[in-house]
């Protein structure tokens, strides 16, 4: 078998029989590799055929370069779950809006509608049924609203021709029982004068009537003589009683013309007052605020009665007259509200029609307080009603005072605003920082350098429009969570979205 193989191998190239050699000195490396170990492996390594030698490098790339992609893509695979590990190890923060606690003006506000009305107002009314027969004339024209008046100026009247009739009779009733009671004091005068003279001549008699007892007892005269002066002197008694008599009866005319005089006086000035009735006087200097008769028309004194209603009063009254220095605005609060109020305290009054004007020109409710302020009246409380009104169960509030009055007129509708509290110091939050729970009031502050809020109990003071006053439990410049504080408790993490001043 060798030989045959070897007398073919010339048919082969040079290269063909050295890779034949080749490979039997390796299949006795290999032979030789199975009992020496180490010994085989150099002497494999030292036949390499150097074709493969040729190869190695390329081999060796493309394991790099697939060791490159699979190192790629399993890092890939892996930087997300990093990621993802990461954040989840980060603890998430809440979003709040803040802001700091300052120290500025608090104010609280008592708000109402309510009714201007004149702390000195006189509605005058006839008391007498009849046909109206004079008005005041101004400039040729009748009496209307807005005419100034004097105090005891005549400005209208009824037929008062009764009354008149009433008056003469009186006075004439009260000359005659004048002239009556002249007459009785002077027959007391008179029987004075008798009295006087009755004495005069009882004590001339007695006297007389001593002499000559006196004259019979030493029996000069004789008992006739005597007797005679007794009798005078019996007489000049009894004259005097019946002067006692008359001066008593002469006092008693005298009183009793008194009393007819006095009678008389009354009954004139009854006719008088009568007559007053069918008249209307100012009583004040003032305007005329309400007119409502016509000279020619008919009254009736039961058309008005006693009605004190300020619209029935406006729609029926002959004549209103007010005094425009003397505006008063009534109020009707509740009860709780009229207990924060007291007298002197400063009051903002602006007409009904200028807020609904405001409103509709889509002002906010929050300006309304500035817009009473520029073009409302000023004034304060000047009493508090210390009980509820029967019907409303409310209580009266009245606001008098003005020093600075606009646009105000007796029977207006206006909105007031009154201020019930005030302190220029105080710590004040927004209102909706405050988070009320379980009868206690509670807040959120931020710690900056942590970023966590920490919950505290605040005592609350006056709330006003601007803000709460905080009286403890923050500190000026103290950040207050505004916005997102329903979902936070004690100790969270929160990042802040927006930081603004209280206001």
């Amino acid at each position: 078998m060798m030989t045959s193989n070897e007398s073919s191998s010339p048919s082969h190239s040079p290269s063909g029989s050295q890779t034949h050699s080749d490979l039997n000195h390796q299949n006795v490396a290999a032979s030789q590799s199975d009992s020496s170990g180490q010994k085989g492996i150099v002497s494999k390594a030292h036949r390499v055929n150097p074709k493969s030698r040729a190869l190695w490098p390329i081999a060796s790339l493309a394991v790099l370069t697939v060791l490159a992609i699979v190192g790629w893509t399993a890092y890939q695979s892996l930087r997300p779950e990093t990621a993802v590990s990461q954040e989840e190890s980060t603890p998430a923060r809440l979003p709040v809006r803040v802001t700091a606690a300052q120290v500025g003006l608090a104010q609280q506000w008592v708000f109402d509608e309510g009714v201007v009305t004149s702390a000195r107002r006189r509605v005058l009314k006839f008391e007498a049924n009849g046909n109206i027969e004079f008005i005041k004339q101004v400039e040729g024209r009748d009496l209307r609203e807005g005419d100034v008046v004097s105090q005891g100026e005549l400005l209208a009247t009824i037929d008062d021709r009764t009354q008149v009739v009433d008056i003469e009779t009186a006075a004439a009733d009260l000359e005659v029982s004048g002239r009556q009671q002249d007459q009785a004091e002077a027959a007391l005068l008179q029987a004075e004068a008798d009295f006087d003279k009755a004495q005069s001549d009882l004590t001339f008699d007695e006297a007389e009537l001593g002499r000559y007892q006196a004259l019979f007892e030493q029996g000069a005269v004789s008992a006739s003589d005597r007797d005679t002066y007794v009798n005078r002197a019996e007489q000049a008694r009894a004259a005097l009683r019946v002067a006692e008599q008359g001066i008593r009866a002469a006092a008693d005319d005298v009183r009793s013309a008194a009393a007819t005089v006095a009678a008389s006086q009354a009954r004139l000035r009854s006719a008088n007052v009568e007559r007053e009735d069918t008249q209307l006087v100012s009583p004040i200097d003032g305007v005329v605020a309400y007119i409502n008769i016509r000279e020619g028309e008919y009254w009736d004194a039961q058309r008005l009665g006693n009605s004190t209603d300020l619209d029935t009063v406006a729609e029926t009254a002959p004549i209103v007259v007010i005094e425009p220095q003397s505006l008063e605005v009534e109020l009707e609060l509740q009860a709780d509200e009229a207990q924060k109020l007291q007298p002197d305290q400063p009051a903002y009054v602006v007409l009904a029609q200028d807020v609904s004007a405001a409103e509709a020109a889509g002002a906010p409710n929050d300006s309304l307080l500035d817009l009473a302020r520029d073009q409302g009246s000023q004034g304060q409380v000047f009493a508090v009603s210390p009980t509820q009104t029967p019907g409303g169960r409310g209580v009266e509030v009245s606001i008098r005072n003005f020093q600075l009055v606009r646009n105000l007129q007796v029977g207006g509708r206006v909105y007031a605003w009154i201020e019930a509290a005030v302190n220029p110091n105080a710590v004040m939050v927004p209102l909706g920082s405050l988070l009320p729970l379980d009868q206690t009031t509670y807040a959120f502050v931020v710690d900056e350098a942590s970023g966590a809020v920490e919950r505290r109990e605040v005592q609350r003071g006056i709330e006003g429009l601007n803000g709460v006053e905080i009286l403890s439990g923050i500190e000026p410049g103290e950040l207050v969570v505004t916005e997102g504080l329903n979902r936070l408790v004690d100790g969270t993490l929160v990042e802040i979205v927006s930081e603004a001043a209280a206001q």
